[in-house]
């Protein structure tokens, strides 16, 4: 059909105002009208009882990478490795599907996690995005990134140099920043992610992440990418990577988990609208907890102890104004991700649920550089689901994919009572 009407839902549109008893209606992919509005020849969809919200945006995925929760550490690319990084790609549109069904009409993908495909410079993530805009399956649109980084940084010190292919080399100086970038842009990503600012300790012990990239190198990339419009992620949680991101003009910081240690970092990112995608509910999900216990004992103890300034540290950027954009760093089958990302936020972090949902939407799209969705108003992309239960008064119930009656992606009744439609 060209028109529906949505009619009798309680409507949280994502931009924070209150909820209301109104019909919207969708013609042609965009939303028409929103109010009292009339039938005319529109299929009508009964939302009586339920909630209508945008489409949920998830911020920070890897669906092309791990498998199993029994599969932690490296040996979660076992099977990449050893198989076609075709098969990896074909996995994703199976992890993507399921997000979908989950009220997740968008997904940003930092970087592939293939340990075995030929670049990580945006391609392969790209072509996943496309087949997503002609609809050859029905799937989240895909928001591509591309990486950049440095040897023996993050990814690159995943495994022994020679199991790589060319695609994982390091680069190293502002030049060979510079040429990573560019080759991102070549494939068109929609945004690059800096790999190199914080990586995790080579040596057991406390203390900040190792800092992989130069202030210079920073500065290359963000210049590279700012020039062409398009923006710039940073994975980086402290010590002095994440000050020369953060100072350097990245637009988003992944992760930032001890931002807190650093203050001045936070007022800046408030003043500048740099976003934050926190990830912070990994660290509370117990099924993620144990397997990880499970391949490297000490890991429950360590995600147990880090817990309390990890909710300081999500507190105190909340609190400053830092724009928080939702995202879980998940892959995993059949995880809540988002969902528990949001409940997360407002059972530890202490945030009111309509805000959760405004992080999910309105930033999210903000931080994806969509003006045309994340938030239901007219003109926009008709991005739509249908939940049964309030996350006003109980965001959990967006943990369960049954409650996740209809999603609508550009006008596309695409699942229907929980199962692809389309």
């Amino acid at each position: 059909m060209d028109e529906i009407v949505i009619k009798g839902g309680t409507l949280i549109d994502g931009t924070g105002a209150p909820p209301r008893e109104v019909d919207v209606k969708v013609q042609k992919g965009k939303i028409l009208e929103i109010g009292d509005v009339r039938r005319g020849k529109a299929e009508v969809i009964e939302a009586n009882g339920l909630t209508v919200m945008p489409g949920l945006i998830e911020g920070h995925n890897h669906p092309l990478g791990e498998r199993e929760f029994s599969d932690p550490g490296f040996k979660k690319y076992y099977d990449n490795m050893v198989n076609s990084p075709a098969l990896a790609l074909m996995k994703g549109i199976q992890v993507i599907q399921g997000l979908l069904t989950r009220g997740i009409t968008t997904v940003r993908i930092p970087h592939p996690t293939i340990a075995n495909a030929p670049e990580l410079r945006g391609e392969w993530l790209v072509a996943l995005r496309k087949a997503v805009e002609r609809r050859y399956f029905p799937a989240p649109r895909v928001v591509a990134g591309g990486c950049v980084l440095p040897t023996g940084g993050h990814l690159n010190s995943m495994g022994p140099p020679f199991v790589f292919n060319p695609g994982w080399r390091g680069a190293d100086g502002p030049w060979e920043v510079r040429r990573q970038t560019r080759e991102c842009l070549q494939h068109e990503v929609d945004f690059i992610k800096l790999i190199g600012p914080g990586h995790k300790r080579y040596k057991p012990g406390p203390g900040p992440e190792h800092t992989c990239m130069t202030r210079e190198e920073i500065v290359a990339a963000v210049e590279e990418a700012h020039w062409k419009g398009v923006p710039i992620a940073a994975h980086a949680k402290n010590g002095p990577g994440l000050r020369f991101a953060v100072e350097e003009g990245v637009d988003s910081i992944e992760h930032g988990t001890q931002l807190i240690e650093q203050p001045d970092l936070i007022e800046h990112m408030a003043e500048h609208g740099q976003f934050l995608v926190p990830t912070l509910g990994m660290f509370f999900y117990e099924p993620l907890v144990d397997a990880y216990d499970g391949a490297d004992p000490g890991t429950r103890e360590n995600f147990e102890a880090m817990r309390p300034d990890l909710v300081k540290n999500f507190k105190a950027c909340a609190k400053a104004g830092v724009k928080i954009a939702a995202g879980t760093d998940n892959t995993y089958w059949d995880a809540p991700g988002l969902a528990w990302e949001l409940y997360t936020y407002v059972e530890h972090g202490g945030m009111e649920p309509m805000d959760a949902i405004v992080n999910a939407t309105k930033s999210n799209a903000e931080n994806c550089a969509l003006p045309d969705v994340g938030t239901i108003e007219v003109g926009k992309s008709a991005d739509i689901i249908l939940v049964d239960g309030n996350p006003l008064k109980d965001i959990a119930v967006l943990q369960d994919r049954r409650n996740i009656r209809t999603v609508i992606k550009e006008g596309f009744t695409l699942v229907e009572d929980g199962k692809i439609s389309w």
